[in-house]
């Protein structure tokens, strides 16, 4: 049985009993599927699903209008060049993005409910190498939601800008998770095998961009000169080889991000969502009147009697 302790964005709680299950602040109960509440280390699978779904169905799309020729096993982005597919392919990526997102914002709240509430050695340093997660996480999934809706052929400055974003960023987004939880490891509150997974699924990550950036860039100069010469069909005709490594590696570099994600499912474990919270400050709207609103009516005053707290549950 893992350990649990209670997590909030409030200020740690002391006479808290650390056998509670972690909460998460309740704007994640509106934006998850009700039946996460108790089951969040669902929350990566879903993610992880969702995505590969979206590039398959595009990529399924595309070679039924004809956009994809069936012997192609081309880029991604080139699954959803044309409508209907790139429709398709935007808005499911963008839900996939925000679902990301979430799995970034869910990692951030454990990370720091265990840094603040047990006391970790320079915790202050550490907290802010998890604030600096947080922003390399939502500006990837930024990033891939950039990549879906602005189309390579047309749109090339924005969609590089959200490869850049999301690649990149995720590479860096991947290392620093996982010397958070080598980190968590050394103060006995990580998993070694999830340590090390994320360890090899980094290294794995780094390989297959690399190798996609290498043959990219081959691929592309190549082409270029056979545009010259009036060929163009480069992938199939001069480097045919280098081109399907190209967009091989492309696949998995966007697969190991998605399997990286999976490695939260353990820690995610621990968590239960939170019911919405609304504080309604009564004295403001009554009689359709407007003040300011005064310290003494902010969530942590002591001198709550014209505040009413409304607690609702979608459950």
């Amino acid at each position: 049985m893992p350990k649990y302790v209670r997590a909030t964005e409030d200020t740690p709680d002391p006479d808290t009993p650390s056998t509670l299950p972690t909460r998460i602040p309740g704007v994640m109960s509106l934006a998850c599927l009700v039946f996460l509440r108790r089951r969040l280390y669902l929350l990566p699978l879903i993610t992880a699903v969702w995505i590969i779904m979206a590039f398959f169905i595009s990529y399924g799309i595309s070679i039924k209008s004809g956009s994809v020729q069936p012997n192609d096993f081309p880029y991604i982005s080139y699954t959803a060049i044309e409508a209907p597919e790139r429709c398709v392919f935007g808005q499911l990526i963008n839900i996939g993005a925000v679902l990301l997102g979430m799995n970034v914002w869910v990692r951030y709240l454990f990370v720091k409910e265990i840094f603040l509430k047990k006391k970790v050695q320079d915790v202050i340093k550490w907290q802010r190498v998890n604030i600096a997660g947080i922003i390399l996480g939502f500006l990837s999934a930024l990033g891939i939601s950039m990549v879906a809706n602005f189309q390579t052929v047309v749109q090339r400055g924005p969609h590089y800008v959200g490869a850049g974003l999301a690649f990149g960023l995720g590479l860096a987004y991947c290392w620093l998770q996982t010397r958070l939880s080598w980190k968590l490891r050394s103060e006995k509150y990580g998993n070694h095998f999830v340590a090390v997974a994320q360890l090899v699924n980094s290294i794995a990550l780094t390989v297959f961009l690399l190798l996609f950036a290498v043959t990219k860039i081959i691929y592309k100069v190549q082409e270029a000169r056979d545009l010259k010469k009036g060929i163009t069909d480069t992938k199939f005709t001069t480097v045919p080889e280098v081109y399907l490594v190209s967009t091989i590696s492309e696949w998995l570099v966007a697969t190991s991000v998605l399997t990286f994600a999976l490695t939260f499912m353990w820690d995610f474990r621990a968590l239960v969502m939170e019911t919405p919270r609304v504080n309604v400050n009564f004295e403001l709207i009554e009689n359709g009147e407007t003040r300011s609103v005064t310290n003494g009516t902010q969530k942590n005053s002591k001198d709550d009697t014209n505040m009413n707290t409304i607690n609702s549950s979608v459950l």
